[in-house]
């Protein structure tokens, strides 16, 4: 997989949901599985950075029905997200905790945090931070979005928890899939 690949996948991936109405394909999925692939697509894509990825997963997990694509995209946005905006010495911890209703999938970073202000915002389609006549990060302003419809298309859900000067945490939360199957009949 090459540095492009998963962006221009969720690029796609967006176009098409405002065409239609989101079909997913369910199966059953190894979230561990998933974080475990994207960690060395994301140093690779990052090896400039010297980043630091230290997954913190849950010793008892249990399958997820979700569909893989969507989930791993979801993923790679989260992870890319925290090495992109992370300047100097990156440190990303990533985290699974399974309980009785699903799976929460934590991914937190050093970088320099997300004001009140900007959080309102940041899950909205093409939404990027002010940066002035800095462009440093490249990017659509669309993964977070992204992320937030296939939550909610999953019965899941989404949170960000930031301050100014004290680093990033998305949570990911996804049901096992039996409120998605309730749902759905």
């Amino acid at each position: 997989m090459n540095d492009f690949s998963p962006k221009l996948n969720v690029f796609l991936q967006m176009a098409k949901l405002n065409k239609r109405n989101i079909e997913l394909d369910l199966e059953e999925v190894n979230i561990h599985e998933i974080i475990e692939n994207a960690i060395p697509t994301i140093l690779l894509n990052f090896n400039e950075k010297n980043i630091k990825i230290e997954p913190h997963l849950d010793p008892n997990p249990k399958q997820v029905l979700a569909d893989e694509m969507h989930v791993t995209n979801m993923i790679y946005n989260l992870l890319d997200n925290a090495a992109k905006y992370s300047q100097t010495d990156p440190m990303i911890l990533v985290k699974t905790t399974f309980t009785k209703r699903g799976v929460t999938i934590s991914v937190s970073d050093n970088g320099p945090g997300i004001s009140k202000e900007h959080q309102k915002f940041i899950f909205e389609k093409f939404y990027r931070i002010p940066t002035g006549d800095v462009h440093n990060v490249k990017g659509f302003g669309i993964g977070l979005s992204y992320v937030k419809t296939m939550a909610a298309a999953h019965s899941g859900r989404i949170r960000l928890k930031s301050n100014l000067g004290e680093g990033a945490t998305f949570e990911l939360f996804l049901p096992y899939g039996t409120e998605f199957v309730k749902k759905q009949s």
